[in-house]
């Protein structure tokens, strides 16, 4: 079984002092929500084919994550904060300017690993 404090560890870390926190519509639960009035990073995934496609893939493994069986209530709330510190993190991209795109793919990219890697250590039963 796994332990509450894998999620604590997870985080890209606290947003820095001064650092602009999405839209409270930004974060679906899952990943981000496109509306006209999200974040930069946001309106830039929901504008670009490859970053939608990598927002798709951490929906689907966040998902599993969340329906795997050996999965407490507590770390199931534990991975939707971790989620949301996540999404917060990486709206922070907008600093990144002319790099912007390549801030917030290098994140999805992140974070879908870490993801695949929660999903490989869980003792899913078929």
């Amino acid at each position: 079984m796994k332990a509450v404090s894998f999620v604590a560890t997870s985080v890209l870390g606290a947003l820095p002092a001064g650092a602009i926190p999405p839209p409270p519509n930004s974060f679906d639960g899952e990943t981000i929500h496109c509306h006209p009035a999200g974040s930069a990073a946001t309106v830039l995934i929901c504008r670009d084919a490859e970053l939608t496609a990598l927002d798709g893939e951490l929906r689907a493994a966040f998902r599993r994550l969340q329906n795997d069986a050996s999965f407490t209530e507590a770390q199931r709330e534990a991975l939707v904060e971790d989620q949301r510190r996540w999404v917060e993190s990486m709206d922070q991209c907008w600093r990144a300017q002319e790099r912007m795109r390549d801030c917030v793919k290098r994140s999805q990219r992140r974070r879908l690993q870490h993801l695949q890697t929660w999903e490989a250590v869980s003792p899913v039963k078929p």
